[in-house]
């Protein structure tokens, strides 16, 4: 309780502050993370080496000295989630293709969004909330701390984001959609149900993927994107949306999944650096069969 009263003062301090002085503070996060503190540099070093096993020493310290500017970014992005406004998203983030989200809308079809924690998800969420005219959600997880977890929820949510809890994204599955409803899953986290997951080679490695996009998509025949968010300027991004498919039943099972893989995976080997290499992605092994 007490840690929250303290914090959140300081916390919006910062937020206010403006979008581009706070990218300039980012070097300086990036410099404590990476060099007086180190987070992570054994995880993030370790997934880049089996991920580009191709690539010299030099290459992959360089991956790694950028990835924390990148990282640093996105922490400086959260911060001014909690007073960005929605003009200031719509800058930010253009979308290249709209016209592919309108399409899916005016079919009464609904939506799924696979993506990745690659460039800049906090703001890449907002702008699909300000471009679809979809009833929108995500799946989110709840933090530990309950005034803390409502003030994140409070921020994701500010521009129109129905937050369903992990908790209870089963039973949201199983109801009926009254009118077009578009669905955010981050899908490149790695699961913790072994059971329900998918295998496949990802960055050279056997890695395991959620299927809950894919399985909530065929439920009710809904289209598949992946919205690809590449950095034109520090701070500006542009997004084009790319269809993985209009009808996920026409696929063989984890044919949707597949599909987001290989686009994740095209996309990090374009720009490496823009991945978040410090998520322990690799902690399961494949279990083998007999």
């Amino acid at each position: 309780m007490l840690l929250y009263y303290l914090l959140v003062p300081i916390l919006y301090f910062f937020a206010y502050l403006p979008t581009n002085l706070l990218y300039k503070l980012s070097y300086a996060i990036a410099f404590v993370l990476r060099d007086v503190i180190g987070y992570r540099k054994k995880v993030v070093l370790t997934n880049i080496r089996n991920s580009f096993p191709e690539k010299s020493e030099t290459e992959i310290q360089e991956i790694a000295t950028e990835s924390y500017r990148h990282l640093a970014d996105r922490v400086v992005e959260n911060l001014k989630c909690m007073t960005i406004t929605m003009r200031e998203v719509e800058e930010r983030v253009i979308i290249t293709n709209p016209e592919m989200l309108h399409e899916v809308y005016n079919r009464g079809q609904h939506l799924v969004m696979m993506v990745g924690h690659i460039a800049t998800w906090e703001f890449g969420g907002y702008r699909a909330v300000t471009a679809s005219a979809h009833d929108n959600f995500a799946i989110v997880a709840p933090v530990n701390n309950k005034r803390f977890n409502q003030l994140i929820q409070r921020t994701r949510g500010k521009m129109g984001m129905n937050l369903i809890m992990m908790n209870e994204s089963k039973a949201f599955f199983a109801q009926p959609l009254a009118k077009p409803t578009a669905g955010i899953f981050i899908s490149d986290q790695s699961p913790s149900n072994m059971k329900t997951c998918y295998w496949t080679t990802f960055l050279n490695q056997d890695s395991a993927f959620f299927t809950g996009a894919e399985r909530y998509a065929r439920m009710h025949n809904a289209a598949v994107i992946y919205p690809k968010i590449t950095e034109r300027k520090h701070g500006y991004f542009n997004a084009e949306i790319i269809k993985i498919t209009d009808d996920p039943n026409s696929l063989p099972e984890f044919g949707v999944t597949e599909k987001f893989v290989r686009i994740l995976e095209q996309q990090i080997r374009e720009n490496p650096s823009d991945w978040l290499w410090s998520h322990r992605r690799w902690k399961h092994k494949r279990p083998v069969t007999a």
